[in-house]
């Protein structure tokens, strides 16, 4: 068999009734959440990812694994702690995402890290527009909502459909608005590179394992990576800066601060390949810094390095 053709089998879509059945519970959670009060709805996802956390033994394995790996945890112990308190910062996050429309305000975040960042994309007469790189972490689900409404300048971001249209059509409920518009992932450059010259701001979610035409390697906590090197391709087109942010959550009464970096403003030295490695380094070594800070809101299950938990492709027959 051949690549070309396990790669067309793996994202076959899913049959029609295996879509409902995983819909409905999710729907009786979802109703059930939205009607409970916002600590009583923490409480009951915290326990449930809790117990995700025991039951499921390949992400709580590789969590904990990839801890070790980037040298966040000194041993096993630290690394179950954290890996714990991740999964309950999913849990939290499924709560917000729930119930986003009812409590989420944009003067309930507060900014951290760069004065230079958030003067030039939040205070100034004429706010400039950015690319913003973030993470999964915290809650990723309304930065790019809060950000438009903070800097009064729209958003586009970048979405990967769902596995389940169902169920992304209630996340997707609170993710856009009318300062929020989402790109499909496939062939997104073009629509990010109009929303730039059109003076919008643009995300991106930057901390995944990236295919080998989609981006460059890179080292993430001291281990080799691959990270998606759009932000690098629109920067170096538009001269427009770069801003790495995440959104952490401080408590359980939804409120978050944006931690940003320095915005990265990079001078070309007209080897383009280079430029582009170089230019995607700094942005992941910039939210390498900023989620080292509290490691525990990023979701440690990814696959993301090179060098642990991939296995090796093999050449392809006919």
């Amino acid at each position: 068999m051949s690549l070309k053709k396990t790669n067309k089998q793996k994202h076959k879509k899913k049959h029609k009734l295996l879509v409902i059945v995983e819909f409905v519970p999710f729907w009786c959670l979802y109703m059930f959440v939205r009607a409970l009060p916002l600590k009583a709805a923490y409480f009951l996802t915290r326990r449930l990812f809790s117990l995700l956390y025991l039951v499921d033994f390949r992400h709580r394995r590789r969590s904990q694994r990839h801890l070790i790996h980037a040298g966040v945890a000194k041993d096993k112990k630290e690394a179950w702690r954290i890996a714990h308190r991740a999964f309950l910062s999913f849990g939290m996050l499924l709560t917000e995402i729930i119930k986003m429309d009812q409590y989420f305000k944009p003067e309930k975040v507060v900014f951290r890290g760069s004065e230079e960042s958030r003067k030039e994309a939040f205070e100034s007469e004429n706010n400039r527009n950015v690319i913003v790189v973030t993470a999964h972490y915290g809650n990723w689900e309304l930065a790019g909502t809060a950000w438009a409404k903070l800097s009064k300048i729209p958003m586009v971001s970048v979405m990967r459909p769902f596995n389940n249209p169902l169920i992304g059509r209630y996340i997707l409920r609170n993710r856009t608005s009318g300062v929020h518009e989402t790109v499909n992932k496939r062939g997104c450059v073009r629509d990010l590179l109009k929303a730039l010259r059109n003076n919008k701001n643009v995300a991106l979610l930057v901390d995944q394992h990236a295919g080998t035409n989609e981006g460059v390697e890179t080292l993430f906590f001291g281990q080799p990576c691959r990270t998606h090197m759009s932000p690098a391709l629109l920067h170096l087109k538009t001269k427009v800066p770069i801003v790495p942010m995440i959104s952490r959550r401080v408590d359980d009464d939804f409120n978050f601060e944006f931690v940003l970096g320095k915005p990265i403003e990079y001078t070309p030295t007209g080897d383009k390949e280079e430029d582009i490695k170089n230019v995607t380094q700094l942005y992941t070594s910039a939210l390498e810094k900023l989620i080292a800070e509290l490691p525990e809101q990023w979701l440690w299950a990814h696959r993301r390095w090179l060098n642990i938990h991939r296995k090796r492709r093999t050449p392809a027959t006919a």
